[in-house]
């Protein structure tokens, strides 16, 4: 298995912050966010040290728990710092972005990184639609659209014209042409049946994001099973995995690091306005970004389903060693892209989790690949 880490350039305030969405600039202290942005970089360094096969950056807006409003600006930002792991934009959040200008800046980061960059198409989340005042009820629309002219975009070799039902180019020639042909490899994000078609179709990698394993794995069935309707089969290499994770020396201290930085307080969207546009933005999109499902009714002090969302894998390093062997087992998962850094979690805290990772789980996630 790959493991990825996902650069979160997380805002780590002295006090805690508002819950909710969004959150108001005001509150926003430069020396603590330079400061924060230092601390990223540091972790991205040392996982690429460390033998991590990605390192991965999302699109996300008007929120501290990730400062990443632009991830190609990011991932050109560490492209001479990371030296051996591949970069991943997991992803530009499509309905927010012009697709021709999107397929530009993927091509760009190609050469940029040296032909080790990886594509990932995302739809995003029900709040995000506000950042550039998206109509919800069309965002499946524009992210499918979207995805089939960045498609065409990254390889028809002629100039073309696009007319869609969301999207009008009299002329698309992007340059330059991407290093890695046809395509780097590219996975669509997604949870939604139409986009799983879509990836299948394509010939495109599948990943999934914070789901338990039951419903991870039925997901991903089903899209072998409309990739093999497709004529091809996918390999673990097709199937990502985005993960919350908290490694400790001890199970028990893994379980008080999620009592303390993972907690349901600082998770929630409490505020009356952020229960109103996610249960409004879940109505308009379907039910297809439906939360995960608690897993053997745990709700113990502690355990992953107690906080405010599950975490995927939490424990010593043996602990989470098993938990991801059975999302590679299960689920056929080849690559992992693991979110260490909860919304309260000082710097420290975070090296820590991410130090014993890496030197004691991500060994044998490497030998587990060899062995099958």
């Amino acid at each position: 298995m790959k493991a990825s880490l996902y650069a979160r350039m997380q805002y780590v305030a002295p006090q805690p912050l508002p819950s909710g969405w969004p959150i108001a600039p005001a509150l926003y202290d430069s020396k603590i966010g330079m400061q924060s942005f230092q601390d990223g970089m540091e972790k991205l360094e040392f996982a690429d040290h460390m033998g991590f096969d990605w390192i991965s950056f999302s699109e996300h807006h008007y929120s501290y728990n990730s400062v990443a409003p632009h991830p190609a600006i990011m991932a050109a930002a560490v492209a001479d710092r990371i030296k051996q792991a591949r970069l991943a934009i997991l992803a530009h959040i499509l309905p927010l972005n012009n697709p021709v200008r999107v397929a530009e800046e993927l091509a760009m980061l190609d050469y940029l990184t040296g032909g080790r960059l990886v594509v990932g198409f995302l739809r995003g989340t029900v709040n995000e639609d506000q950042t550039f005042s998206v109509n919800p009820t069309e965002t499946r629309g524009r992210s499918l659209e979207s995805m089939e002219l960045i498609l065409k975009a990254l390889t028809e070799p002629q100039p073309f014209g696009w007319e869609g039902r969301f999207y009008q180019f009299r002329t698309v020639a992007v340059w330059p042409r991407p290093l890695q042909q046809p395509l780097p490899p590219t996975y669509v994000l997604t949870r939604s049946p139409e986009s799983a078609e879509f990836a299948a179709s394509h010939h495109l990698g599948l990943g999934v994001s914070f789901a338990p394993v039951q419903s991870t794995a039925e997901v991903m069935n089903h899209y072998r099973s409309m990739c093999v309707d497709h004529g091809w089969e996918p390999t673990e290499d097709h199937l990502l995995f985005r993960a919350t994770i908290m490694v400790g020396e001890t199970d028990e201290e893994a379980q008080e690091g999620v009592r303390r930085y993972w907690s349901s307080r600082i998770l929630g969207d409490s505020t009356p306005a952020a229960r109103a546009v996610s249960t409004l933005g879940s109505r308009l999109r379907g039910s297809a970004m439906a939360a995960p499902q608690r897993q053997n009714g745990d709700d113990t002090p502690g355990s992953p389903e107690a906080v405010g969302r599950p975490l995927n894998f939490v424990g010593s390093p043996d602990t989470v060693f098993r938990q991801i062997k059975e999302y590679h087992d299960e689920c056929g998962v080849g690559t992992v892209d693991f979110l260490f850094q909860g919304p309260a979690m000082e710097h420290k805290a975070v090296m820590k989790s991410l130090e014993l990772f890496a030197k004691e789980v991500l060994p044998r996630m490497q030998e587990l690949t060899s062995r099958c």
